[in-house]
């Protein structure tokens, strides 16, 4: 079993609030970090994934700590790929003020800023040699947009002022649900968004690469 137990995750969110490199990501913003780089169709080692984190100075971070984020890293990989990802639930919407789900503490808002800085490994790449108009680049272009529509109030409101008749307050919900529903089955979409560029064969390969 790779779950942290509650000492563990209590023990991770300390240090990295009170005793890491500055602009650490926070738990939550780990948990969606990690979720995202899973998903990755391409391979991602630990020694590109694991600096971001910390800001570029994993080389300050103690062992204990490396080996609770490993621990974590193989809980997610289980969830993503066998048991089933669901959002924490920490992460639940605030309802009665929109605008907070936007600020920095907010666990949504964290999730989904993590949830950008791991898929800004691959989204792009995925992206740009999809075929355009298809309905698998619609998909994963909605996806992406969904997930991390709480990361930047800024580029939420672009997204809003593209919808008509709606605002924020009314479009926040749709989207929160949105990634409730999506995050189950987001690796394997990443899966046939990955296939339909033409870069990847999974069939051929024990795991996920380019050919």
């Amino acid at each position: 079993m790779h779950q942290l137990t509650n000492e563990q995750e209590q023990q991770l969110s300390h240090w990295l609030n009170d005793e890491a490199p500055s602009q650490t990501l926070c738990l939550n913003a780990v948990k969606g970090y990690l979720f995202a780089v899973i998903a990755s169709p391409d391979p991602i080692e630990v020694s590109q994934w694991l600096p971001v984190i910390f800001n570029d100075e994993a080389d300050k971070i103690p062992d204990e700590i490396t080996m609770i984020l490993a621990q974590l890293y193989n809980h997610t990989s289980d969830l993503v790929f066998d048991e089933g990802y669901a959002l924490p639930k920490v992460t639940e919407f605030s309802e009665e003020m929109v605008e907070a789900n936007f600020l920095s503490g907010h666990p949504l808002h964290e999730w989904c800023y993590g949830f950008a800085c791991g898929a800004n490994f691959y989204s792009n790449k995925l992206l740009d040699n999809m075929t355009e108009e298809s309905e698998i680049l619609e998909s994963f272009t909605l996806a992406i947009m969904a997930l991390t529509f709480f990361a930047d109030r800024q580029m939420a409101q672009e997204v809003v002022d593209s919808q008509d008749n709606s605002n924020i307050n009314l479009f926040s919900p749709i989207m929160y649900q949105m990634i409730v529903d999506l995050v189950p089955e987001y690796a394997a979409l990443v899966e046939q968004a990955a296939l339909s560029t033409g870069l990847y064969d999974f069939e051929e390969s024990e795991g996920w690469g380019e050919e």
